[in-house]
């Protein structure tokens, strides 16, 4: 079994030594008189016990600023501790627990700064064997890792529900222009440029040139293009970035623009425009047209991700528009054929009865005449 000594028992074990030898000699002494020996034995007894205990006293005070500290910091208090000028390895124990508290502080505050969110401080390790130094920043690297994945599924959700909010704000806007083309187009121009970091916006609508002229791209409507004046109001397939898209049948997004491309009007002046987006609007692999869309800006990922998407339902809402246009060309084209064949008809019935007058007239004249002639054949005879 291991034997184990408090503190004070230690401090005291060699001054108790001395004394149990001085009280050896006082026993050895005693019976022989010699009075010398005998009080010499007593003071070194005195002395040695005196001198135990100042040093008992003396070390505990000097221990009691070092166990008070302690004992705070197994409470999980963080006091303010300065070192004392004592001198000796009491000394370089204070001025060591110093270092060590005020480690701790930093600690706690840079715990504390990366629990708001704040990662702009380091943690600077006390040597290169400080494994305290090395577990922070490791935390915080990884903190900071999680914070940027958190934000990216944050912004991420945050564009698909303003997608999915855009995609029904718009179903809703092509169901009550759908029977118009050209409100239909003006107002998705209109809407469109607000809803997006877009400045300026026009729709090109595919149309048909008959069988002598080739198919060709013609403006619907435009928003914020210098009140139209700067809009080419057509283009063949092919031809120019519109005609492109339209033959290409694919996405186009340019961020080099020449300087002339087209203007963009504000209050501050007129700048031209960073990026150009043209997306072509596809039912059946049949194009019915291109939206293109221009920014002072670069427009964001997840905006013509949604371009893309609401081309998708355009195209479905210009099919329906072409189709009630056609049918109400065909009807107005019908109408006024039949009312040419009804003034055909009138004009037809008055020639028939001016010809059923004029037989009429004739026979009466046939009649009369032959009367006549039989008035005068008879007169003769």
């Amino acid at each position: 079994m291991k034997l184990r000594f408090s503190f004070t028992f230690k401090i005291l074990l060699p001054y108790l030594v001395f004394a149990l030898l001085f009280f050896v000699v006082l026993l050895s002494e005693f019976y022989e008189t010699h009075s010398l020996v005998l009080y010499l034995s007593v003071a070194g007894m005195v002395a040695a016990l005196f001198f135990g205990m100042i040093q008992l006293l003396w070390l505990k005070k000097s221990f009691d600023h070092v166990m008070r500290l302690v004992g705070q910091l197994t409470r999980g208090n963080i006091p303010k501790f300065k070192a004392s000028k004592v001198k000796g390895e009491i000394g370089d124990l204070e001025r060591s627990l110093e270092i060590h508290v005020s480690n701790l502080k930093n600690i706690a505050a840079f715990s504390r700064s990366m629990a708001t969110g704040d990662f702009t401080g380091r943690y600077e390790k006390l040597s290169s064997e400080d494994e305290m130094g090395d577990a922070l920043n490791s935390l915080k690297g990884s903190l900071m890792e999680s914070m940027k994945e958190s934000e990216i599924r944050r912004r991420e959700e945050e564009n698909r529900t303003w997608s999915a909010q855009g995609l029904a704000k718009f179903s809703s806007l092509f169901r009550e222009v759908e029977d118009n083309l050209h409100d239909l187009s003006a107002l998705l121009m209109k809407e469109l440029v607000s809803y997006t970091e877009a400045d300026v916006g026009a729709l090109f609508i595919s149309m048909d040139g008959g069988d002598e002229v080739d198919p060709f791209l013609e403006i619907a409507g435009s928003f914020a293009f210098d009140r139209e004046k700067q809009i080419r109001r057509s283009f063949k397939f092919g031809e120019g970035l519109v005609g492109r898209c339209a033959l290409e049948k694919e996405l186009i997004y340019i961020t080099d623009l020449p300087s002339d491309y087209i203007k963009i009007r504000s209050g501050l002046g007129e700048d031209a425009p960073s990026s150009i987006l043209l997306v072509p609007v596809l039912l059946d692999n049949q194009v019915l047209g291109v939206m293109e869309l221009a920014s002072l800006g670069e427009l964001p990922s997840h905006q013509i991700d949604f371009i893309r998407q609401l081309s998708d339902a355009l195209a479905t809402t210009l099919a329906k528009a072409k189709a009630n246009l056609q049918n109400r060309q065909l009807f107005e084209q019908t109408k006024k054929q039949a009312e040419e064949l009804a003034s055909q008809e009138n004009v037809f019935k008055q020639n028939m009865e001016q010809l059923q007058q004029a037989h009429e007239r004739s026979i009466v004249k046939e009649a009369a005449l032959l009367k006549e002639i039989e008035t005068l054949r008879k007169g003769s005879s």
